[in-house]
Parts: C-alpha cells; sequence; structure tokens
C-alpha cells in the first residue's frame, strides 16, 4: 500500500449517511487523491438488529439492508479498494448471532453482506508506517482521549466512533513527534436512528480525516442553515 495520502472516511452509518456524503466524498478524491483508504467503521448502521430497542418507524433488517448497500454502491464506485474496519455497528450481525448460539461457520463475510468489490477488506485493526518513518495504529476506537491512546500503543493513532469528537493532538517522546486523530462522523443528524443523541448537549461533527505526507488533517463538512454541505471543501 501507498501510505503517501492516507483518507479516513468516518462513521457512515448508511442508510443513515448525511445527504451530502457522496458529493463531498468526490470533492474529497479530486483535491488530494489518495494514495490509500481506510474506513473507520460503522460503514453500516444495522439500526434494526441493535441489541438496543428497534425503532418502530424505522425499516425491519431486509429493507435496512437494501437500503444500505444502495447507499454504499456510489462509495464503491469512487473508491474500489478500501480497508474497513471493524466497529460496533458494522460488526452487528456477527455479533447478534454470536449472541444466539450460531458458530462462525454460518456466517457470510461483511463484504458479501454488502455486497461489496472484492478489494475491500475488513480489520480488526491496521498497523502501517507512515512515509516519515513513525508507526501509526488504525483502530474503531480504544476510548475517547485519543491523546492517551496513542500514548498506550506508542505510535500515531486515528479512530472514528465518536461522533463529536473531530481532533488532532499532538505529543513527543525522544524519537518522534506523533499524534493522534478522531475523525468525526458522516451521520444525517437529522436521521430519526440518530433520535437517541437529541438529549446530548453535544452534537456529532461531520466530515473526515487525511494523513499526507505523515502529517494529520481533519476535513470539516461545513453546513448551512438547512444542515446541507456548502459545497466547498
Amino acid at each position: 500500500m501507498n501510505n503517501k495520502c492516507i483518507l479516513v472516511i468516518s462513521d457512515l452509518h448508511c442508510p443513515y449517511e448525511h445527504p451530502d456524503t457522496i458529493k463531498f466524498l468526490k470533492a474529497i478524491k479530486n483535491k488530494y487523491k489518495p494514495t490509500r483508504v481506510i474506513l473507520s467503521g460503522d460503514e453500516a448502521d444495522f439500526h434494526a438488529v441493535s441489541f438496543h430497542d428497534h425503532d418502530p418507524d424505522l425499516d425491519a433488517p431486509g429493507v435496512e439492508l437494501e437500503k444500505a448497500i444502495k447507499s454504499l454502491k456510489p462509495i464503491y464506485a469512487l473508491f474500489p479498494v478500501a480497508e474497513v474496519l471493524e466497529s460496533n455497528h458494522g460488526s452487528l450481525v456477527i455479533r447478534k448471532a454470536l449472541a444466539h448460539g450460531l458458530s462462525r461457520k454460518f456466517f457470510r463475510t461483511p463484504g458479501d453482506v454488502l455486497e461489496a468489490p472484492k478489494k475491500w477488506s475488513w480489520h480488526f485493526d491496521i498497523q502501517l508506517t507512515l512515509p516519515n518513518g513513525t508507526p501509526c495504529y488504525f483502530h474503531h476506537s480504544k476510548g475517547v482521549n485519543v491523546k492517551k491512546n496513542s500514548q498506550a500503543m506508542g505510535s500515531s493513532f486515528v479512530q472514528g466512533h465518536h461522533h463529536e469528537e473531530f481532533e488532532i493532538q499532538y505529543w513527543g517522546n525522544p524519537n518522534a513527534l506523533l499524534f493522534g486523530m478522531t475523525v468525526g462522523c458522516l451521520v444525517d443528524t437529522k436521521a430519526l436512528s440518530m433520535a437517541y443523541n437529541k438529549n446530548n448537549l453535544k452534537r456529532p461533527v461531520i466530515g473526515c480525516g487525511v494523513i499526507i505526507n505523515s502529517i494529520p488533517h481533519l476535513i470539516p463538512m461545513v453546513l448551512n442553515k438547512k444542515g446541507r454541505w456548502i459545497g466547498k471543501l
């Protein structure tokens, strides 16, 4: 893999992704021309098979899955090669099956379930070396404090999961300057599946992350008063 420009696509929660997600990702691809694409997890929401209560006004599992695949197909076309991090929502089908005593021998792969391209792969975590020689670790989340996660790993650390967190924190040791980055999300905050957040003072931050020549950057999706992307990076 070429690690010169790594795009980190934050939690999509398809089919409940922000309505301007595809336009936003197209603009990012055109501007930054990523050489490697990593999804931070929660590529699909799977609300209908959650361990929490299912909202009766949302779709049944089969319909939700069909809609999620429809949402993901334009992203497959944009990025035919990608790596996806296992996550609490993205792995719900397997988690639910295991909870009901089904052997892994019965499972289809996440790629099969989501009708993903052959060059999309799922990983518990990803460890790589950035062009400047420093290590970088990618995981859906090991806790909200990304700087502590980074220090505990002894490497730069990139995570998703925490929708309200959109930050880069640097720290150093005698050997290197390292960072922790949390990349926000790409959810539609108006979706009924996100209603649980209405009592939270914090709100999701919509955006992605990119690491260019070993330097992390956050790319916010700046919204207008109607909650739509303004069309500029």
